[in-house]
């Protein structure tokens, strides 16, 4: 063997074992755990590594802007009379918002250095939503949390941090902070509609038959009372039947609700319908209240303080509903309003009289995660004189 061959021999071993090494070397590297799409609770949803559970995150940012014809904004006489329901009532001396006199009274009740007819708020929103499935069905978790920027306040600097709604479910099985069992939900606007909105500590049991749906709900009636304290008795927490599904091209939702009071037991009831006609969705809602008038707009009354005591309020009844209708006019234009009504049928403690409210918009979509629009408001009271206002909205989002 000459020279020549040792070395091209000695060249092909060193390169054969050198393959061999770099194979075992990939060999024990560990597998990258990729992020997985996971596509059967819907779009965005991912696999957290290393678990069947799909999780998905999003968010926004939005500033509004309203108009009004008169000077709302920062009048502390204003804010007290909202807050109290009177400005000389002195008939609850643990509230130092009814007092019309002393240094509180003179702070509320002095001359306000700011008032104006316009105010800005902004709000950032994020969301986490996680799916799993279990042979109960599915297990949801869902967290909404809000910081809001707010100039409308007495010292005109709230910066807050709140939860949206918070629930988890497992199966058939819901609970905990989120949009009541009897709201019907909103229009196609922004403003405009009377109706029940509010979210409230429950515990909600669905089931589903073919296209219809029957729900139950057990909810904390405090969340619906302003004040301390409340009007709810809680001997019970309020009781809430729902059934949805459709019928003939329509859409259908109806809500029968039970809650107990100082002054006795009170209910209410609503129905809601949508349909879809072409480029045009329609959705009416009508609501009748004994009792409780938050489950037809507003809020409960809270007990008052009369006779050095505290008494109960009645809220008599009330019926609200509201007609909405959106047209697409074209990919990422559409045009929507919203008309409502809401009137008192009997004798209650703190409020009465009818109201008109109507809002009419454009809205504006540059991209699929994006949103400008604008509304004129009208809000014409019984008592009073009509208002009018704006509502401007810049919004993105993600998900």
């Amino acid at each position: 063997m000459n020279l020549k061959s040792l070395l091209l021999g000695t060249a092909a071993v060193m390169a054969v074992s050198g393959a061999a090494q770099a194979a075992d070397l990939a060999i024990a590297v560990e597998p990258i755990d990729y992020v997985k799409i996971c596509d059967a609770f819907g779009v965005g949803y991912w696999y957290i590594p290393g678990t069947d559970t799909c999780l998905k995150v999003g968010g926004y940012l939005q500033l509004d802007v309203w108009f009004y014809d008169n000077d709302r904004v920062g009048n502390y006489f204003n804010v007290a009379n909202y807050l109290t329901g009177a400005t000389t009532a002195t008939t609850d001396p643990s509230n130092p918002l009814s007092q019309s006199s002393g240094a509180v009274a003179g702070y509320l009740y002095a001359q306000d250095p700011y008032a104006q007819s316009w105010e800005m708020k902004t709000e950032a929103g994020v969301n986490w939503n996680s799916r799993s499935m279990s042979d109960l069905g599915v297990i949801a978790t869902s967290i909404n949390l809000v910081v809001t920027s707010d100039n409308n306040t007495l010292d005109g600097s709230a910066k807050t941090v709140r939860l949206d709604g918070a629930y988890g479910a497992i199966g058939p099985m819901m609970f905990g902070w989120t949009e009541s069992t009897f709201d019907p939900g909103g229009g196609y606007t922004y403003d405009g509609a009377v109706r029940s909105d509010q979210k409230v500590d429950q515990f909600r049991l669905s089931y589903l038959m073919g296209t219809w749906g029957i729900m139950l709900g057990l909810e904390d009636p405090r969340d619906r009372s302003t004040g301390l304290p409340t009007n709810a008795t809680g001997s019970y927490p309020d009781i809430v039947l729902a059934v949805t599904g459709g019928v003939g091209g329509l859409d259908i939702r109806g809500a029968v609700a039970v809650t107990d009071r100082t002054t006795g037991t009170g209910w209410a009831a609503n129905l809601a319908a949508t349909a879809k006609l072409g480029v045009v969705d329609i959705k009416g809602t009508i609501a009748y209240s004994d009792g409780a008038k938050s489950y037809t707009g507003g809020a409960n009354c809270s007990n008052v303080f009369a006779a050095g005591a505290w008494q109960g309020c009645d809220d008599g009844q009330w019926w609200s509903g509201f007609l909405s209708a959106a047209v697409a006019l074209s990919t990422n234009l559409k045009a929507a309003g919203t008309v409502s009504y809401q009137d008192a049928q009997g004798g209650q403690s703190y409020a009465a009289g009818s109201t008109w409210t109507a809002a009419a918009g454009l809205y504006y979509y540059p991209t699929a995660r994006s949103e400008i629009g604008a509304e004129l408001l009208w809000n014409g009271p019984e008592s009073g004189d009509d208002s009018i206002g704006g509502h401007l909205r810049f919004k993105t989002h993600f998900n």
